[in-house]
């Protein structure tokens, strides 16, 4: 009598329980999708691409000559004509005009600074985006293998509660002991508290990857995971990922760009010590020896005290401080890419012990389970046993691909290029 009911609540629920229905709200997309909105969407991204469009505004704003200023000098008062603003004919006014040109060459050089600065800035916006894309892959990977593992242990839980609810029954009756149904509950209890730490985890990335996409939807990835996890990277040695890394990682075209930039402001502030010239008109009407006076006015600063000194040693500071900055991100750089490879070779061998058809031989072994408890072929111990191991072996098998994808992402991260062949 026990046996045929649980066989046949197992089959009803195998067949008529759907776990997860299609929410209009939800919006189903591949890691390619998602990478594309994350360049469009991201608001971090769209923030800072306004420091690309600023840099290009101030390289602009180099390029400008310098404006010529006017002076003007009028007769407020002529005493002996008794007339106020007297700037007629027979009255006074000066006019001046000057330019100040830079001759030094700083301005090709401020140009040449602005040009580098800018290009720093998109170097820093590569890395924004690098970064973020790197959290969007481990938050979408990580979700859907946590979700596939909540997916597979609820639908088993059901089945679970079902003989729970059956035992009750016949508990009341007299047909089962109190410890058979108190194990099960307690088997139950433990799996379920499980799920649910694994669900709140589930939450968070939730969140994460809808402030990432910035979209309210519910975010569901659909990857083409095929039978490997991660590619095969057995061709690559660490030498080869290293020599990468230094010729990819915005990280160090950043730590180069602000060496040539401190090169630059080195050669500009020793330009600037060379004074500007300063040309000019000036009309003079009744001021000077003769009316109507014209002459032309030529200005130069004396750099007799001031020549400069302190910003050139400052910059020649700078150049030596950037050489040691660059040299430390060399470092910093090559130390991570080590660190990640031997993550990822950990990892890969952890997932490749476990064989690649171990999920499958779960799967078989938990459809199963209720069916040989029910027809007395397992004893309860060994059915809660086998459940609970069952499930816990569900949840870490997904949190070790998640964790061998995690791996593989940082390596990519740490090499600053996309390793699949």
């Amino acid at each position: 009598m026990r046996s045929f009911r649980i066989w046949v609540t197992v089959v009803t629920l195998l067949s008529g329980s759907s776990l997860f229905a299609q929410n209009t709200d939800t919006l189903r997309i591949t890691l390619a999708q998602a990478d594309s909105l994350l360049i469009s969407r991201n608001l971090s991204l769209i923030a800072y691409h306004y420091e690309v469009d600023k840099a290009e505004a101030r390289k602009v704003q180099e390029k400008l000559f310098s404006n010529p200023e006017l002076f003007t000098e009028w007769n407020l008062y002529n005493p002996t004509a008794k007339q106020w603003l007297d700037a007629g004919r027979n009255g006074q006014k000066i006019i001046q005009l000057q330019k100040v040109f830079r001759i030094a060459g700083q301005r090709k050089t401020s140009i040449r600074l602005a040009e580098e600065e800018k290009q720093m800035t998109q170097w820093q916006y590569f890395e924004l985006a690098r970064s973020l894309k790197y959290a969007l892959h481990v938050s979408y990977y990580r979700y859907h293998f946590l979700n596939n593992a909540i997916s597979n242990i609820r639908s088993r839980l059901a089945l679970l509660k079902s003989v729970i609810d059956l035992y009750g029954d016949q508990y009341t009756k007299g047909n089962v002991s109190l410890q058979e149904l108190t194990r099960l509950k307690s088997t139950y209890f433990d799996i379920n508290n499980q799920v649910n730490d694994t669900q709140t985890e589930l939450v968070q990335l939730q969140s994460d990857l809808q402030l990432l996409l910035v979209d309210d939807r519910v975010i569901f990835p659909i990857p083409n995971v095929s039978s490997q996890i991660v590619p095969e990277l057995t061709a690559i040695t660490l030498p080869t990922l290293i020599e990468q890394s230094l010729a990819n990682r915005p990280e160090l075209k950043i730590a180069q760009s602000l060496q040539a930039q401190n090169q630059l402001r080195y050669s500009l502030e020793r330009k600037q010590a060379i004074p500007n010239l300063t040309t000019g008109a000036i009309y003079d009407q009744a001021g000077s020896y003769v009316n109507n006076y014209t002459g032309i006015q030529v200005g130069l600063q004396v750099p007799l005290f001031n020549r400069n000194q302190g910003r050139i040693q400052e910059a020649r500071i700078g150049i030596e401080q950037s050489k040691i900055m660059l040299q430390s991100k060399q470092q910093e750089i090559t130390r991570e890419v080590q660190t990640a490879w031997n993550v990822f070779q950990l990892l890969r061998d952890q997932y490749a012990s476990a064989g690649t058809d171990f999920e499958i031989q779960l799967d078989q072994l938990s459809k199963g389970l209720v069916s040989n408890y029910s027809k007395n072929n397992i004893s309860l111990l060994e059915f809660t046993d086998m459940f609970e191991s069952y499930n816990t072996s569900i949840i870490q098998l997904n949190q070790l691909k998640a964790d061998l994808n995690k791996s593989y992402e940082e390596l990519n991260y740490a090499v600053g290029q996309d390793l699949r062949p």
